[in-house]
């Protein structure tokens, strides 16, 4: 879901709850600022106005006040001060029992949660406002507003991808008693367009645009008939390839955001047109509208959209022919991006029709892999800049930006990165070693992406034999003019793209015919080569009554919500039990065993497991493909504790775990996710990293319980044998291969990657026997000192 989508729950939330008795004076002031966007205007005006009826006692109106400040904090992006003021006017409201604010209030709350990406305590407070309604239905407001916690729910649904259902509660909506006004519903029938959308069903969706223009002829409302507008114009270029009528459209919401004197729609509306002139291979009335919208977002300093006609220019330089200007264009696009990069918007509805950030990146790299010398450190700087954005921002920064030096600096004698590109049907890599790097470049096309995925599915598919042959073939694909000489190189660290993620490259030949990569070398993964930079974690040793060692088991899945997104119930993990007491057996010092029924996830937060060197996971796993932060793992659920039973994966990335070098996640599918565009799959793995883990060893598919702990114990006793992380992952699976059997299918132990630092041991931690050891010769000298003392006596 778009956040323009997003914004509409807040808007017809905020629609109502702004409707309170209003006086002329600050009060009318801050609504007004609010209305026409001065959101920090509004705020101050707010507060004035609060702080004269905190003083009067007049807390209906001061209720109003709190709403108004919550409602400006939250289009402004302040998130802490929205909730602190949406908080405090719902408690004036439950004091004066105006149950009408009280329900619009709990929305409200609801609202800022969503946009947090908190969608269970979004769901919470408004099911709250919904129960808070029960016995008010002879209330003339009671239709209104129980439409407008049903449309938020509505809407919440389609952000959770629960489509149906969010058609269901329209449909619903539709059906009540009590009409809304017509432009309250025609964004309603956007939204429900945008589900028939998402449900394939185009059709109906544009059917559904049409009644919602049709009521906004009736009552005009320039943000609604923008909304409109735009959505109406991307399903007729996008699904129709209607690009005329898509092209009368948008000019439709030129005018309109012209009449409003709304500047900022204005570029947009302009950068749709440029970005269908394109399309429509207009080039040069294209030109004029990226020109046009470049110069209005450098007067307003809309950083976006500035970026977005540069590069909308570039392409148009790049279909005449001129590739210099189309090179100068992009670079300046990027950067403006990476001047600005914290402060750029995060989604909007333009992201569905105009430019990925990624775009940009990609254009740029396209052109110079094509020069007749490749500047590798460009290349490399550029594929860097363009990949894992979110993640990196997520982390304290750790000095200056990664170059081609500092990879190098980074990487040992022995060590070989590998760093790929997939865009527009082309593949591409840098490689890497300490004395030594180049470029590789290759057309990929529909054939070899059809073979990299048929060959990631014939992995994870026990009876499926005919991986040897598509190993063959994509080998060369992915691998060819590589030097990879194991006389040279003995540990690879692959950044991979696209859907190169789902690949397990250990199972690829290094030549024609010639041995498996496993076979020669120690494979890890990395997100970004900026993680070869990171800091290193505290490798003091630790003493042998230290927890080393947490472990989270065999949850009890049988009192699982019924919002459960397993589609049937979950077995015990039998096994699982096993690999803990492998981890446990294997790993010196202290440790933590929260199995079965203690398998609880409020342990996840206590002190004692972030200071562990090693988390291990053997627990149930639901990805989400649509959106990582409903991602979760699987706990014991705890009675009474709503959300108990699941991890988000954004509980997950905001843990604390600086001290933590290895989080083992023996959970189904637990490195798959939604694969984003330069941000690659949004992982378990990934999560772990941002949360300051150094690795996390992971699942691409869903694995057989008993080879899973079959495997984890050997992974553990290389572990404490001193051998690397990635040495020790190796080690696990080559002796699987080595048996024989069914189990040397890769499907048994090729799903298992690590992603991370692969190239260091655990930290030590010194054992029992060394401290007797240390003890006896310490009072064997103490001895023989005292008896040199006495025979000198003597």
């Amino acid at each position: 879901m778009t956040t323009r989508t997003a914004f509409l729950l807040v808007a017809l939330t905020l629609r109502l709850a702004w409707a309170q008795p209003a006086d002329e004076g600050l009060e009318l002031a801050a609504e007004r600022a609010l209305k026409l966007g001065d959101y920090a205007g509004a705020i101050q005006k707010a507060t004035q106005a609060a702080a004269l009826f905190e003083a009067s006692g007049a807390h209906d109106r001061l209720g109003a006040a709190h709403n108004t400040i919550g409602a400006a904090s939250l289009h402004s992006g302040d998130y802490p001060r929205a909730l602190a003021s949406f908080d405090r006017a719902l408690l004036l409201a439950q004091e004066t029992g105006d149950i009408s604010s009280e329900v619009r209030r709990q929305n409200n709350i609801g609202s800022v949660h969503f946009f947090r990406g908190d969608y269970v305590q979004a769901f919470a407070r408004f099911q709250a406002g919904l129960a808070r309604l029960a016995g008010s239905e002879s209330q003339p407001w009671y239709p209104q507003i129980r439409q407008l916690t049903l449309t938020n729910m509505a809407v919440l649904h389609q952000q959770l991808g629960q489509n149906q259902r969010a058609l269901e509660l329209y449909r619903e909506l539709r059906s009540l008693p009590g009409k809304l006004e017509p432009n309250v519903e025609a964004q309603m029938l956007t939204n429900l367009a945008i589900t028939y959308r998402r449900l394939g069903d185009p059709q109906k969706a544009l059917e559904n645009y049409r009644l919602a223009r049709s009521l906004l002829a009736k009552d005009p409302n320039a943000a609604a008939a923008l909304y409109t507008l735009h959505n109406v114009g991307v399903v007729l270029a996008l699904d129709f390839g209607d690009y005329p009528h898509a092209l009368d459209t948008f000019r439709e919401a030129l005018v309109v955001a012209t009449k409003t004197g709304s500047k900022r729609e204005m570029v947009l509306e302009r950068l749709f047109l440029g970005q269908t002139l394109l399309l429509m291979k207009r080039h040069p009335e294209a030109a004029k509208e990226f020109t046009a919208a470049l110069g209005e977002s450098q007067a307003l300093k809309l950083v976006d959209e500035r970026w977005t006609a540069l590069y909308g220019l570039g392409q148009v330089d790049a279909a005449n022919g001129d590739t210099s200007a189309a090179l100068g264009r992009y670079r300046e696009a990027i950067s403006v991006i990476e001047s600005e990069r914290s402060r750029l918007g995060r989604g909007s509805l333009k992201d569905e029709f105009l430019a990925d950030k990624r775009d940009v990146y990609d254009a740029v790299i396209g052109l110079l892999i094509d020069q007749p010398d490749p500047p590798v450190a460009e290349i490399l700087r550029r594929l860097e800049e363009g990949r894992s954005r979110n993640l990196k921002e997520l982390l304290p920064a750790e000095g200056p930006a990664v170059d081609l030096e500092s990879i190098q600096r980074n990487l040992g004698d022995r060590d070989m990165l590998i760093e790929y590109w997939v865009a527009g049907g082309r593949l591409a890599a840098v490689w890497i070693k300490r004395g030594s790097k180049g470029v590789i470049k290759r057309p990929l096309g529909k054939a070899g992406i059809a073979a990299i995925d048929a060959l990631t599915a014939s992995l994870a598919n026990p009876r499926n034999n005919d991986w040897k042959r598509l190993a063959k073939e994509v080998s060369p694909i992915l691998l060819d003019r590589m030097p990879l000489d194991a006389a040279q190189v003995s540990r690879l660290i692959v950044v991979p793209d696209g859907n190169l993620h789902a690949l397990p490259f250990e199972i690829l030949e290094s030549r024609g015919g010639g041995p498996r990569l496993i076979e020669q070398f120690d494979l890890s993964y990395l997100p970004s080569a900026h993680f070869l930079a990171r800091a290193k974690h505290d490798d003091r040793n630790k003493w042998p009554w230290q927890v080393v060692l947490s472990v989270f088991a065999d949850p009890l899945t049988g009192d699982l919500a019924k919002d459960s997104p397993f589609e049937a119930p979950l077995a015990r993990l039998t096994y699982s039990p096993q690999e803990a007491r492998a981890a446990a057996g294997a790993l010196p010092g202290s440790e933590q065993m929260f199995v079965g029924a203690d398998n609880l996830k409020r342990h996840v937060f206590e002190p004692g497991v972030g200071q562990s060197r090693v988390l291990h996971f053997a627990t149930h796993a639901a990805i989400d493909l649509n959106d990582s932060r409903r991602s979760r793992m699987v706990f014991t659920p705890e009675p009474g504790q709503a959300a108990s039973q699941y991890l988000f994966w954004g509980e997950i990335a905001k843990l604390k775990l600086p001290a933590v070098e290895l989080v083992t996640l023996a959970a189904c599918e637990s490195e798959q996710g939604r694969n984003i565009r330069g941000e690659g799959v949004q992982s378990f793995s990934r999560a772990f990293l941002a949360a300051g883990a150094a690795s996390a060893v992971s699942s691409l598919w869903r694995v057989s319980d008993q080879a899973t702990a079959r495997l984890m114990a050997s992974f553990y006793s290389h572990l404490a044998s001193g051998a690397t992380k990635a040495e020790s992952l190796r080690q696990a699976k080559l002796e699987f291969v080595a048996a024989g059997g069914p189990t040397a299918h890769p499907y048994f132990w090729a799903a298992f990657v690590l992603t991370g630092d692969g190239n260091s041991p655990l930290s030590p931690v010194i054992r029992w026997w060394q401290m007797g050891a240390a003890g006896a010769v310490a009072l064997l000298v103490l001895g023989g000192l005292l008896w040199r003392v006495l025979v000198a006596k003597r």
